[in-house]
C-alpha cells in the first residue's frame, strides 16, 4: 500500500496515470506547451510500456476500421488492420493519440471500437493496452471541434495540470532533466476491490435512479454518467484502492468520469457508508450478520478483511477471517464469499500454510456448494 507521505510527492497529473491503469481511455486537455505529450512519453517508461504515437487528424477513418481486402475467390473481403496496430495485440503496449480535437468527426467515429470492443478492423486488441488521448480545447487547436457525445462517453477526462515544481528542476539542470514526478503503479491484486467498489455504486445507483444515465444537453460538459462510465468509474476506483489514493484523488476520478455534479454526490455517498470495522470483527469484539438489503456492507467487509490480513498476517487472524468467510457469511450467500476467498488464501505470506482449522471451515463450505455453481463460477 502506497504511503499519504508518497501520495504527497506525487504528480499532480498522478490520477490520470492511475485510471489508465485500470483500462478506462484517458483524455487530458490543456493549453499547448505544458508538456501533456513528453509527460505521457516518460509515462510510458515508468510502467514498462511500448507507446504507440498517432496524430489522428494525419489517418484515414480505414486506418481504424480496417482496410477492405477481397478473400481469394473475392466472394468475401476482411477488415485488414494497418501494421502498426500488431503491436497492440500483445501486453505492454500503450496508445496515445495525440490532438484529439482535431481528428475530423468521421476518423473519429472510427475510432469508437477501438476505444471500447477494443478491436481495429479484424485484429483483436490485447485487453492489458493501455489508451491515452491529448488535445487543446478546441478554441486553441486548429480546425478543432469538440468530441460528440459517444466518444466523449468512452474517455475519463482529465485538466491537465502543468508541474511546476519538475519544470523547475529541469530548468536548472545543465542536461534538460526534465522528469515528472512519481506516478502510482497498481497493485497486482487490484481488481479484487472491483466487487466491494461495484457493490457500493449499484448501491447508490439504486437510491438515485435519475443519475444512471444523464447525458448533458450541451458541450461544455464532457464526463456524464452511463452504464459504460459506471463500469470505468468502479474500475479506477478499484484501482485507486489497491494503492491507497486519497479522497481527492477519488473525487478527481469521480468527477472525470460521471461528471462534477453526479461526481461529487457519489464521493459524499461513499464517505458516509456505515462501513463494519474490521478488526473488531477480527477480533471477536463485534458479531457481522449478512443482510440481503445491503449486499455492499458483505462485499465491503469481506474485501477490507482480505487487505486486513494480508497487511498484518496471523495465523489467529487468519482462522478468523475464514471463520467470517465460511462459517459466518458463507451460510447466507455463497456467491459473496466464493468470489473473495480465494483472494484471501493467497493473502498468505509465501510458504506459510494454513491452519487445520482453516483447512476444514474451507473443506466444509465448499462442499456445501452446488456443483453446478462451481462450475459456472470456474468457467
Amino acid at each position: 500500500m502506497v504511503s499519504i507521505a508518497q501520495w504527497g510527492r506525487s504528480c499532480p497529473n498522478a490520477a490520470a496515470a492511475l485510471v489508465a491503469q485500470s483500462g478506462c481511455p484517458v483524455k487530458i486537455e490543456g493549453p499547448p506547451g505544458v508538456a501533456k505529450s513528453s509527460v505521457v512519453w516518460q509515462w510510458s517508461k515508468i510502467l514498462g510500456r511500448d507507446l504507440m504515437y498517432l496524430i489522428g487528424s494525419t489517418h484515414a477513418p480505414e486506418d481504424f476500421s480496417g482496410i477492405p481486402f477481397p478473400s481469394d475467390d473475392r466472394a468475401f473481403f476482411s477488415q485488414t488492420p494497418p501494421r502498426w496496430a500488431e503491436r497492440l495485440t500483445r501486453p505492454g503496449a500503450m496508445l496515445f493519440l495525440d490532438e484529439l480535437t482535431t481528428v475530423p468527426p468521421s476518423v473519429r467515429a472510427a475510432m469508437l471500437s477501438m476505444l471500447t470492443e477494443r478491436r481495429l478492423g479484424e485484429l483483436q486488441i490485447h485487453p492489458d493496452t493501455l489508451f491515452f488521448a491529448a488535445c487543446n480545447p478546441p478554441a486553441m487547436a486548429p480546425n478543432a471541434s469538440p468530441l460528440e457525445k459517444s466518444m466523449a462517453n468512452r474517455f475519463w477526462h482529465w485538466d491537465w495540470k502543468h508541474d511546476f515544481e519538475a519544470w523547475a528542476t529541469g530548468m536548472m539542470s545543465e542536461d534538460d532533466n526534465f522528469q515528472p514526478r512519481w506516478v502510482p503503479t497498481v497493485a497486482p491484486d487490484w481488481k479484487r476491490f472491483k466487487s466491494m467498489v461495484g457493490a457500493n455504486l449499484v448501491s447508490y445507483c439504486r437510491r438515485n435512479s435519475n443519475e444512471r444515465i444523464a447525458v448533458p444537453k450541451d458541450d461544455t460538459e464532457m464526463a456524464y454518467p452511463t452504464p459504460r462510465s459506471w463500469k470505468y468509474l468502479r474500475d479506477a476506483l478499484a484501482a485507486a484502492e489497491s494503492v491507497g489514493a486519497p479522497s481527492d484523488i477519488r473525487k478527481d476520478i469521480c468527477i472525470g468520469m460521471v461528471g462534477k455534479t453526479t461526481g461529487r454526490n457519489v464521493m459524499q455517498f461513499l464517505s458516509q457508508l456505515d462501513l463494519v470495522d474490521v478488526e473488531e470483527v477480527l477480533a471477536g469484539n463485534k458479531e457481522f450478520k449478512h443482510d440481503k438489503k445491503r449486499a455492499d456492507l458483505t462485499v465491503t467487509l469481506l474485501t477490507s478483511v482480505v487487505t486486513a490480513v494480508k497487511q498484518k498476517y496471523s495465523e489467529d487472524r487468519m482462522d478468523a477471517a475464514v471463520e467470517l468467510f465460511c462459517g459466518n457469511v458463507g451460510k447466507d450467500t455463497a456467491d459473496l464469499v466464493f468470489t473473495q476467498l480465494r483472494h484471501l488464501v493467497e493473502a498468505r505470506p509465501d510458504g506459510v500454510p494454513l491452519s487445520k482449522k482453516s483447512i476444514g471451515a474451507i473443506k466444509q463450505f465448499g462442499d456445501r456448494i452446488p456443483p453446478e455453481f462451481r462450475k459456472k463460477k470456474a468457467g
